[in-house]
């Protein structure tokens, strides 16, 4: 690993001098020294490397940009820069599955088996079976995931495990995914208890795929990546975008690999700020009868703690109905808030994953909203 340039070094080796974190953000405006003060306190824990913000606030869009892209080539990142925004990715199966309701390619409580080609007896219970709403709030009762895993996560290795992980699972296409599926047994009584499972996304996104009769990819470009202008979002990244792509890191400050593109429907996504942005501005717009849909609750109540088609929702202490969805993988973390009622919505995205990322993106953005709102 190549040594650090002594400047670039020192702005993170001093992380109370918060003036020597590397930005861009002029600090000219009160949104800019909101964030500016929410991001200092990101940096105070020393595990985070970079950091790419997105924040649309009725109408006007800004981004700002923290740390470095790579630990080895030191680099801002930019609103262009990649990033793997994982579970975040499930809002996008559930605007595909929105669009499908409108559509008449699927139903709600429907038995979703009839969108698989192949017969699944097993994934029923009680005369239960699994349905698209018990798969988008994680209340079918499927397992967590396939292959099943959870013997690496006793007393793991975390430089270790990404590739443990993915030496399982590389392996696996669409086809080795649903004959597996079928040895697969429920854990609960679909509808009865909220268990959160991966492989129940993968599987609304087989579904879509034999409901359309595309690809998910090809789903995706033609219901939102085209119609957003969305054009350096997708599974992979192509050959001439490769050195936009931010470097993961894990909880140990280690290299993470990147994650495979058969994480799919489930976490799969690699995105910009750029391009986040106008995903996250066309969801704020609920007016649009597939936006209206996907924000609709199926599990749970708003007041409280609901589940729309994949984005989470609750209404605040201050009254405010708030949307999100975070994810995590290997080496990176993300989150997206939305407020529609305010119109305003956050993107950030982390080359980190430590443990505490995902929380802590939320904080930064609630601390930049409650700013906003004194304005």
């Amino acid at each position: 690993m190549r040594i650090f340039t002594i400047s670039f070094l020192l702005a993170f080796a001093a992380p109370s001098a918060m003036a020597a974190l590397p930005t861009d953000n002029p600090q000219a405006s009160a949104l800019d020294n909101a964030v500016q003060a929410a991001s200092e306190t990101f940096f105070a824990d020393t595990c985070h490397v970079g950091l790419a913000i997105g924040v649309y606030n009725q109408g006007k869009v800004s981004f700002y940009n923290y740390g470095t892209t790579s630990k080895v080539k030191p680099a801002l990142p930019t609103k262009d820069s990649l990033f793997e925004i994982g579970s975040v990715t499930k809002t996008f199966t559930g605007t595909l599955a929105a669009r499908a309701l409108l559509d008449g390619k699927m139903t709600l409580d429907g038995d979703f088996r009839t969108y698989l080609k192949d017969a699944y007896p097993n994934l029923e219970m009680n005369g239960k079976p699994i349905t698209l709403r018990t798969l988008a709030a994680h209340t079918a009762g499927m397992p967590r995931d396939i292959p099943n895993s959870e013997d690496l996560f006793k007393n793991p290795d975390f430089e270790k495990l990404p590739y443990q992980l993915q030496a399982r699972e590389k392996v696996y296409d669409r086809d080795r995914y649903l004959k597996e599926l079928r040895d697969a047994r429920l854990v609960t009584e679909p509808g009865q208890t909220m268990s959160y499972s991966n492989i129940g996304i993968k599987l609304v996104g087989f579904g879509l795929e034999d409901a359309y009769g595309k690809s998910y990819s090809a789903l995706l470009e033609d219901q939102v990546f085209k119609p957003l202008g969305m054009d350096d979002t997708g599974l992979t990244v192509s050959r001439k975008n490769k050195g936009r792509r931010a470097l993961g890191y894990g909880p140990t400050g280690k290299p993470a690999p990147y994650v495979l593109p058969n994480l799919g429907a489930a976490g799969g996504l690699i995105s910009s700020t750029s391009d986040m942005m106008k995903y996250a501005a066309w969801h704020l717009d609920e007016a649009n009868p597939v936006v209206r849909t996907a924000h609709t609750v199926i599990h749970g109540d708003e007041k409280t703690y609901g589940e729309t088609l994949m984005w989470q929702v609750i209404t605040t202490e201050d009254g405010e109905r708030k949307l999100w969805q975070s994810g995590g993988v290997f080496g990176m973390s993300s989150a997206t808030i939305l407020f529609p009622d305010a119109k305003r919505g956050y993107v950030l995205l982390a080359n980190d994953a430590c443990f505490d990322t995902q929380s802590q993106l939320q904080t930064l953005a609630l601390s930049v909203h409650a700013a906003l709102k004194t304005q």
